[in-house]
């Protein structure tokens, strides 16, 4: 079966005013949730064999990059993602690294609305032209 690898994106945006401890872990999570949450087309073979018959985990096979902006900024992309058919969006609220069990995220979150979050990152999964589309102001991470 034969794909365009430039179809669809991955893009994470992380916030630029975290430590990069905080930004790894964001990522990490937000990579997982992708993962469970993913469609049937994100992933590539799911067993790549080496020459020495070794098999290692496939990865997603469409593009994954990184981008930053603030909270604010972030937040807006999140609001505007959300409008978007057929985005898979993952949020990364501070709450996320400020709690210590589920139940207590859980019970964190609905103490807020949306916008009154202050997001540690977000990631968008979809077609290209949309996700570009959002996330086309936002710098690369460095």
């Amino acid at each position: 079966m034969t794909y365009d690898y430039k179809q669809k994106k991955i893009v994470a945006v992380i916030n630029t005013e975290i430590e990069k401890w905080q930004a790894l872990n964001v990522l990490g999570h937000m990579a997982v949730s992708l993962g469970v949450n993913r469609d049937d087309d994100l992933m590539g073979r799911e067993i790549l064999l080496d020459a020495s018959g070794f098999g290692h985990k496939g990865i997603a096979r469409y593009g994954f990059i990184i981008k930053s902006g603030n909270s604010d900024e972030i937040s807006d992309l999140i609001i505007g993602a959300k409008e978007v058919e057929g985005i898979t969006l993952i949020d990364f609220p501070k709450e996320m690294l400020d709690t210590r069990h589920d139940y207590d995220l859980c019970d964190s979150m609905l103490l807020k609305k949306t916008e009154d979050f202050k997001y540690f990152g977000c990631l968008l999964y979809g077609l290209s032209k949309e996700v570009d589309t959002l996330t086309k102001g936002y710098a690369l991470y460095n």
